[in-house]
């Protein structure tokens, strides 16, 4: 019995190693993966954030050319038109400093101090009057500040995780956004205050005209390079179908009368054809031609990120649902196999214990029970009974009706047995051959005797044939019938000692009869 229960013990433990370590392993190995997961969802998200960033600088970005070509103008006539802009544009330019959003923005890339630098900055700037501006090269130090926002843009793609971007055409895309637009930009935007500022005037200097050409030059460049990366990003990305234009196609038709005009400025002998105004709005043209593509490159950047963005996010969820689905079905199976091992197990376990032939328990749990019955029975203080029987002249009634019929008949009275001993704590017993036992409580010695004689009764009363039982005539039995003593301590050997004499005296006196021996 001992054995069988730390069979079951140890089973358990086999079932436990067996799901609970599979769990922690297959646990951990998708956590790592859906931790990627996570990582690459929480990176793109960073990197979508980044490029609104972008977008809001962008628009500074423009907005600080202008007030720098319209103030190369101012300085040298009265615009009252200009200057109303500037008003306007200066205002628009600080405001976005102000904003919620800006201020969330740069808090979430730790770049509050660098964006505090260029709204001071530019303040100081806005602040110079025209005489002050000539003394102080204002379109020089304009254009420093719109380079450190071109920089400031640059940093925030680094914060952002967007120079760190894995694929190519997104990559590509970024730096025409970050960096090769926003410097075709200003580059047109110094050629048009610098070209501006000198019809103004009226005159030219040599530095100046290098300058003008310097600029001119670095816009072709400029213009070559994001052609080249829409090339490699159309090449790379099927889903655009040859749909992106990063370049206005009208640029061309700009630019060209704007390099024509920067020509006669250039030439001393040359008479310029345009105002300043118009040079200033001719160039202002070509920049704003480049505000349809950049937001269009922006929206499509935004979409790709947020395509990935949603990837990683179902990928994580599948993850994570296939990960639930694992564990459910491996506790599932491991389940199943173990109540089915159980399943075996009690059945194997209820085949030790009991008699096959019978179906009644046998001597081994005969000895492992009997200690637990004797306990209790001191407990509650009601005595124990055993009983021990066997059937009379049983070799008689193989050798006469064969094995077969003697086994069929100890079947009958082992249900004859369990239809009169049928309470809770009664128990039968074959503990070998045609030898049973049983264990009862009873109130007294009388009640206990009366049990043993039904049990008697109703094996004769089954009427199985047994000539060679004279003078019955029938298949009977003799039972011994003791108390067992109510000492915890008493030995099993010494009880079955005596109810054996018991039985031997209700044979000696005649068989088919009760004897109690006290």
């Amino acid at each position: 019995m001992t054995d069988i229960s730390s069979t079951g013990q140890s089973n358990l433990k086999r079932y436990l190693f067996a799901t609970i370590l599979p769990i922690i392993f297959l646990s951990l190995s998708l956590s790592v993966l859906l931790y990627d997961q996570v990582k690459l969802y929480t990176f793109t998200k960073t990197e979508i954030e980044g490029v609104q960033m972008i977008r809001s600088l962008y628009h500074a970005l423009m907005d600080l050319q202008k007030i720098r070509g319209y103030t190369q103008i101012s300085q040298y006539g009265h615009h009252k038109e200009i200057n109303r802009h500037l008003v306007l544009l200066k205002k628009r330019f600080l405001d976005r400093f102000q904003q919620k959003t800006w201020r969330l923005e740069t808090e979430a890339f730790h770049l509050q101090s660098e964006a505090e630098h260029l709204a001071t900055k530019a303040g100081q700037l806005f602040k110079l009057t025209p005489a002050e501006a000539k003394e102080q090269h204002l379109f020089r130090r304009y254009s420093e500040l719109i380079t450190e926002i071109i920089q400031f843009m640059q940093l925030a793609a680094d914060h952002s995780n967007l120079i760190l971007d894995p694929e190519l055409d997104t990559y590509y895309l970024i730096d025409v956004l970050d960096v090769q637009i926003p410097y075709l930009a200003e580059s047109i935007g110094r050629v048009r205050g610098i070209g501006s500022g000198l019809l103004a005037k009226q005159s030219i200097s040599d530095r100046e005209r290098e300058l003008l050409h310097n600029y001119q030059a670095a816009i072709k460049a400029r213009i070559e390079s994001i052609e080249n990366a829409q090339s490699v990003i159309l090449k790379t990305s099927s889903d655009l179908k040859h749909s992106l234009h990063l370049l206005p196609e009208t640029l061309d038709s700009v630019i060209t009368p704007l390099f024509n005009e920067c020509l006669l400025i250039e030439d001393k002998n040359s008479c310029p054809q345009m105002s300043p105004e118009q040079f200033f709005q001719l160039a202002t043209t070509a920049i704003d031609l480049l505000a349809t593509p950049y937001q269009t490159g922006i929206v499509l950047l935004t979409s790709k990120l947020k395509t990935r963005q949603a990837m990683h996010l179902w990928q994580g969820a599948l993850m994570f649902i296939g990960m639930t689905i694992a564990i459910a079905l491996l506790l599932y199976f491991n389940r199943s196999f173990y109540l089915y091992d159980q399943k075996l197990h009690k059945a194997m376990e209820q085949l030790s214990l009991t008699d096959q032939l019978t179906g009644l328990y046998n001597r081994r749990h005969f000895y492992a029970i009997f200690p637990r019955e004797l306990r209790k029975s001191i407990r509650h203080g009601e005595p124990l009974y055993l009983g021990l029987l066997d059937v009379d002249n049983f070799k008689r009634y193989n050798d006469s009706y064969g094995h077969p019929e003697g086994d069929l008949a100890l079947q009958k009275m082992a249900m004859a047995m369990q239809e009169v001993l049928q309470r809770a704590g009664d128990y039968c017993f074959r503990i070998g051959g045609e030898e049973f036992c049983f264990l009862f409580n009873a109130k007294d010695n009388d009640k206990a005797q009366q049990a043993a004689d039904r049990l008697r009764s109703a094996v004769e009363e089954l009427a199985i044939p047994h000539q060679g039982n004279s003078p019955h005539g029938v298949l009977t039995i003799s039972i011994g019938l003791i108390q067992v003593p109510p000492d915890s301590h008493c030995i099993l050997e010494q009880v079955m000692s005596k109810v054996d004499q018991a039985l031997y005296m209700a044979k000696k006196r005649g068989r088919n009869q009760c004897v109690f021996l006290d």
